[in-house]
């Protein structure tokens, strides 16, 4: 891939193919894997998530931990017990195994960057 250029828009990494979810409570999240395991990077994968509003990620949790950057939209943010309200420029930690969600909050989307380890799906 080497270099994805961002728009100023609300869905913006258009050129990057949004990975599909079964799951139809996921409706309204596409994931954008900007650097993934296509690219053969050894030591982290990024992704963009766009959220539509009212609509939330998978309250799941995986052993392995995340770095996220709020882009756009304000997100009520589940970790563990605990829930924080986040927008634009916060950052978040969700740690190896601790349920976390982003939800949406009001009319505009939320959009973030995640980074990952690179054997993490």
């Amino acid at each position: 891939m080497g270099f994805v250029r961002h728009r100023q828009s609300p869905r913006a990494w258009d050129d990057v193919a949004p990975a599909a979810y079964d799951d139809p409570a996921l409706e309204g999240v596409e994931r954008h894997d900007l650097i993934g395991a296509g690219d053969e990077v050894p030591n982290y994968h990024v992704r963009y998530f766009h959220v539509e509003p009212g609509k939330r990620t998978a309250r799941e949790h995986h052993p392995h931990d995340h770095g996220v950057v709020i882009q756009t939209g304000r997100a009520r943010v589940t970790l563990g017990d605990d829930v924080h309200e986040v927008g634009p420029g916060d950052v978040v930690y969700v740690s190896g195994d601790e349920l976390h969600c982003f939800e949406a909050l009001g009319d505009e989307p939320l959009g973030f960057i995640c980074v990952i380890p690179p054997l993490a799906r």
